[in-house]
């Protein structure tokens, strides 16, 4: 063990081709350390060390809307496994997670993205230098079955009643309802691309996100380079503006920047509801964690409006075009999933009448 000129104690050891050094102000605290580190390596990482490290990883190497899906799921999870040793964690342990997010109302697909993300950490730390997490815990866990599988439907009567384009960024919603663009379209579109005196709306671009940052590209398809019409009701709307993008003026708004204006906006009209979680920090402490969820999303808004064209008779071959299907496939699944919703509500509303 060498004295150093500051007065401090060092050693070092070798590890893997590379020195690891230790530091301390007595030859007890430098050995003190070395113990703990040699423990470490022994023992390995905490579920939420190595989750923290995926988490990093897994960021990097995908854009930034993937990312997101797994920020919940991976806050659950590190609430529920927390300072656990991965390499201690046991199947039976993730299936019991596994049931506990299922037991708590969640769909089908929400569920799956909470074992797909226990799944791809573990195969993460399988592979980590020296790491003692040699199984997959995962590999065994199936998602119970009978989970719900939530179609997107409309918004309801109730909640179209409550769009309106006075509200702060209410206008992106009553858009959406009245063209049936896609979210990423509407973000791309400019006031360059609306033609007020022939009432049309050329799509041709959509924007997707890379690490929040937004960028413009063709649309999903060929047939999404579509031209549609700009409605009265919609055209009445609007401001006299020239150019820029219709939401974001100069530049197109960021994920983030989105994100917070449509959740404001889902709060403002009533449509977005308040919860709250309670998960230990890194400190070890209680905290309450206060969001708020909205209860339409803006794909939502495009059924409403593939919903309007099949009250108005418009057949199927014309709604695949308007909506920018490429497959006419898509367009009649939607529009036979609709009329069977609205079957259902016909029938409920007939017993509600009879009981009269």
């Amino acid at each position: 063990m060498l004295k150093r000129k500051d007065g401090r104690w060092q050693e070092v050891v070798f590890t893997g081709g590379k020195r690891k050094y230790f530091y301390g102000s007595t030859k007890s605290e430098v050995y003190a350390k070395m113990q703990a580190w040699e423990e470490k390596q022994k023992n390995g990482f905490t579920f939420t060390e190595i989750s923290d490290k995926w988490q990093e990883y897994h960021s990097t190497k995908v854009q930034y809307k993937a990312a997101e899906v797994y920020r919940a799921p991976l806050r659950r999870a590190q609430d529920h496994f927390g300072d656990t040793l991965a390499k201690d964690i046991t199947p039976a342990q993730i299936n019991a997670f596994i049931i506990s997010i299922a037991n708590q109302g969640y769909a089908k697909r929400t569920v799956q993205i909470h074992l797909n993300m226990l799944n791809m950490i573990f195969d993460f730390a399988i592979v980590q230098p020296g790491s003692p997490v040699m199984n997959n815990p995962c590999t065994a866990v199936r998602i119970p079955s009978g989970l719900s599988q939530k179609r997107r439907l409309p918004p309801s009567d109730e909640q179209l009643a409550k769009i309106t384009p006075d509200a702060e960024f209410g206008l992106f919603a009553f858009f959406l309802m009245y063209t049936g663009l896609r979210r990423g379209e509407l973000l791309a579109l400019r006031w360059e691309d609306i033609d007020r005196e022939k009432k049309l709306i050329y799509v041709n671009k959509s924007l997707s996100y890379e690490n929040n940052k937004p960028v413009i590209k063709s649309t999903k398809t060929e047939a999404g380079n579509r031209v549609v019409d700009l409605l009265d009701i919609l055209d009445e709307v609007l401001p006299l503006e020239t150019k820029g993008y219709v939401f974001g003026g100069d530049k197109p708004l960021t994920n983030t920047m989105f994100h917070k204006r449509w959740i404001a906006f889902c709060r403002d009209v009533g449509l977005a509801e308040k919860i709250e979680e309670s998960h230990k920090g890194k400190n070890g402490r209680e905290y309450i964690t206060t969001t708020w969820k909205p209860l339409v999303t803006p794909h939502q808004f495009r059924h409403a409006y593939a919903s309007m064209l099949d009250d108005a008779g418009i057949d199927e071959s014309t709604a695949k075009v308007l909506l920018g299907h490429s497959s006419i496939v898509v367009t009649k699944d939607i529009y036979t999933h609709l009329r069977e919703a609205k079957k259902s509500r016909a029938g409920a509303a007939l017993n509600e009448y009879l009981k009269k």
